[in-house]
């Protein structure tokens, strides 16, 4: 007969596992430092997005769906901090410079880094390059512009950094999901994307 001992050695305890595999959770305060990176790119988004010339009806301008994106991203930057203050983060002058050396200089800010350079670049190049080429078919022209190649660019980067898969697979993945995105946009919606004419 098995004692009440030994059936609760057998018995394992649940372990948070993260992303990378680590145990480490995020604390109120890297989740408020989040929130409030989050909110800046997302206002700089909707920023540029309004810079965008309105051709005609404003749901046919190319700057809704950056401005409808950044809108989305705010929100739950908002809710994110919302919940790192209910968590007991709390504003201070030092938070940040506190928080980077708690964290420790590790791959997940190094990769945090990368990823608000490869936005900023992505939105700049939006803004100052600008091309469309139009391949005509049997049935319709089909285009690509300037904001498809700086997508699959700039999403291919992002999948290297966090998927980590291999590049050619992150490059397949970022061309079907931009041209899909672009097409339904520019084909469906009949809306003007960046850096078309």
């Amino acid at each position: 007969m098995r004692s009440g001992d030994d059936t609760s050695s057998n018995e394992k305890k649940a372990v948070f596992v993260g992303e990378e595999g680590g145990d480490r959770r995020a604390t109120p305060e890297s989740e408020l430092v989040a929130a409030c990176v989050l909110s800046v790119i997302s206002l700089v988004a909707i920023y540029f997005a309004l810079e965008l010339e309105v051709p005609a009806s404003v749901l046919t301008a190319p700057a809704l769906f950056p401005i409808i994106t950044g809108l989305g991203l705010l929100l739950m930057a908002l809710g994110l901090g919302a919940m790192a203050i209910r968590r007991g983060a709390r504003f201070q002058i030092d938070g940040l410079r506190r928080w980077a050396v708690a964290m420790g200089v590790d791959d997940e800010i190094r990769r945090g880094g990368f990823l608000i350079a490869i936005i900023a670049v992505y939105v700049l190049a939006v803004d100052w390059v600008g091309f469309d080429l139009r391949m005509p078919t049997n049935f319709f022209v089909f285009r690509f512009s300037s904001y498809e190649l700086f997508s699959i660019v700039a999403l291919s980067g992002i999948l290297r950094l966090f998927w980590r898969a291999p590049l050619r697979h992150c490059v397949l993945v970022a061309t079907l999901w931009s041209l899909a995105l672009a097409s339904v946009f520019r084909y469906g919606f009949h809306i003007l994307l960046p850096g078309s004419g």
